[in-house]
């Protein structure tokens, strides 16, 4: 997961300079080796084209074989603290020229299973696809939870289950896989699915 260690403002020209460098390698790459994807229109804001690439646990790039739809693109929309506008609670979308990527960090390939790794420290948090299918993981406080499929897959998944672990304060990455890969067994093997909690 990463790091809650706060950035001093002097690394902030290193960070925006390597983040640009990184933008480019991976534009550059995505072009060669990835079809990019229609995503859009928003409203107003016009589609764009995305290319879509993995980063595998020894940070190479990779194709992905399929993208989650929590994965997909999305432009960011902003309230304007101060504007001219006669709506103030209008939201204004900030998006680029050209195509962009979307760089999603993978963790441990399994079978039948991407995953995203995890993000956050509370609650914990990852997404990704069990068989095809869309899966929200969730942990907080001891309790860890897998929704699976469904239109919403946060709000109406096809398949819930909700379950304890032994070590709230201590889950490290690979133990979220771990849950996550016993969640997926859970499903497999036809476990009935639990009420959603509000």
């Amino acid at each position: 997961m990463a790091s809650d260690l706060p950035t001093t403002y002097l690394d902030y020209p290193d960070i925006f300079k390597f983040e640009t460098q990184r933008t480019a390698d991976d534009l550059s790459w995505a072009t060669a080796n990835v079809t990019p994807v229609n995503e859009g229109p928003w409203d107003a804001v016009p589609g764009v084209q995305i290319f879509y690439i993995g980063i595998n646990t020894a940070g190479e790039r990779i194709k992905l074989p399929q993208i989650s739809s929590f994965w997909r693109y999305k432009p960011s929309g902003v309230q304007l603290a101060k504007s001219d506008d006669r709506d103030r609670d209008a939201l204004h979308y900030i998006y680029g020229p050209g195509p962009g990527v979307v760089r999603i960090e993978l963790g441990p390939s399994m079978p039948g299973i991407l995953i995203e790794r995890p993000k956050d420290s509370q609650p914990v948090q990852s997404t990704g696809l069990i068989d095809d299918k869309d899966f929200y993981f969730r942990e907080c406080d001891g309790i860890w939870s897998l929704s699976v499929g469904g239109i919403d897959v946060l709000e109406q998944p096809d398949w819930y289950y909700e379950g304890k672990h032994d070590k709230p304060n201590e889950l490290s990455e690979e133990a979220v896989y771990s849950l996550i890969a016993k969640g997926a067994a859970l499903f497999r093997n036809g476990t009935p699915t639990m009420a959603v909690e509000p």
